[in-house]
């Protein structure tokens, strides 16, 4: 088990824990996920990302050798610039998912945590005489993550700056914390404003206690609510679901094609950029059209939500399958889903059937995200 610096505050918080593969745990809830949930939506959340780490590429062919693999466009990437991406088998399967983010030296992957050492062996086995060096920086840099919308003047309030060209998806810029060199990053995927954090990993715990002082300067009163609360994966889990926000591993995996992700294809695959792995079979799916099922979103009839695997099916036949549920609170507590349907049954306003606690129960497909903010 990976030693996180900040499990024993988790510890003394009384948080409970969830594995997160092999190698860490992560926080489910400090105890209110309500509250938890409430401070993504409403004032800021704080949350541990140790199930994300940073592989860190440098030399000055760094950029060519991703062009060749990945399935977007990394070319036009300056500094402070970045984009999301697949990387594919040869069969065109999504086997992982990145936000590449280029700086002034390097271009840093930020990845699954599981992943990361996989992928780098991964990306050496397509290295020959590029000038690339790869190196997996997830025991000498750690992940925090900032959601809400309060969470950008508590940032600049701790970095004493205004943080600048933070104005679109995995823009990204330095700032000085503690005297930590940090990276802050954009990656909205709750439908608020979200700021990733990659901070070394011997700040990790001065940083964390700083950010929580600084939000919350006087003690927690019933007449005084906090401006930032810790949040746990619970919270988060239903955020994101409520915005449509697909994750790899749940969502989406290896028995993927891009296709398939609907929403999520057209923010991670450029189509008319050059060869890269799995190309062909990413081109001919785009030619005919020819996705044979879609990633949906679905709503539940009555009070319970299906359980991730449950089928989905039109009278007696399987045509489909849940990967995420959760009660959405911003939709009134209605049940919802994210999975995946058969093309002919993909359609906005189709009926399926599927099983919840309460028995079989109608679910009906609906666009993604499901709501949007006003804001």
């Amino acid at each position: 088990m990976r030693d996180n610096p900040l499990n024993q505050w988790h510890q003394q918080s009384e948080a409970s824990l969830l594995p997160y593969g092999p190698s860490i745990q992560i926080v489910e809830s400090y105890g209110k996920p309500e509250i938890e949930y409430a401070a993504i939506r409403k004032s800021a959340a704080l949350m541990d990302a140790a199930h994300r780490s940073v592989i860190e590429l440098t030399g000055k062919d760094r950029l060519k050798f991703l062009q060749n693999l990945i399935t977007n466009d990394v070319k036009p990437l300056d500094a402070g610039a970045g984009c999301y991406a697949y990387l594919l088998n040869v069969k065109g399967r999504i086997i992982a998912d990145m936000n590449i983010l280029q700086r002034d030296q390097s271009a840093y992957l930020e990845v699954d945590t599981r992943l990361a050492p996989e992928l780098v062996r991964i990306l050496e086995n397509y290295l020959f005489s590029d000038d690339v060096r790869i190196t997996d920086r997830s025991n000498d840099l750690s992940r925090l993550t900032l959601i809400g919308p309060g969470s950008t003047t508590i940032l600049e309030t701790l970095a004493e700056r205004k943080l600048e060209g933070l104005n679109a998806p995995l823009k990204n810029t330095d700032a000085e914390i503690l005297g930590a060199k940090t990276m802050v990053f954009r990656n909205d995927l709750c439908d608020q404003m979200q700021l990733e954090l990659v901070i070394p990993a011997d700040h990790l715990v001065d940083i964390w206690e700083t950010i929580i002082r600084t939000a919350n300067p006087e003690p927690e009163e019933e007449h005084r609510p906090q401006k930032l609360y810790p949040i746990g994966w619970s919270a988060f889990n239903i955020a994101r679901i409520e915005s449509g926000t697909p994750l790899l591993g749940i969502d989406i995996t290896d028995q993927n094609l891009p296709m398939e992700t609907a929403h999520w294809y057209t923010r991670a695959v450029h189509i008319s950029k050059g060869c890269y792995l799995g190309q062909e079979v990413v081109a001919r799916m785009h030619a005919h059209n020819s996705v044979a099922k879609m990633l949906v979103g679905l709503k539940i009839a009555g009070d319970a939500p299906p359980l991730a695997g449950a089928d989905l099916r039109d009278s007696t036949a399987q045509v489909g399958i849940v990967t995420s549920s959760c009660t959405s609170p911003m939709l009134g507590n209605t049940p919802i889903a994210m999975g995946y349907l058969k093309r002919a049954f993909a359609e906005a306003g189709r009926q399926v059937d599927v099983y919840t606690i309460r028995g079989q129960v109608k679910a009906t497909v609906v666009g993604l995200p499901f709501w949007k903010p006003t804001h």
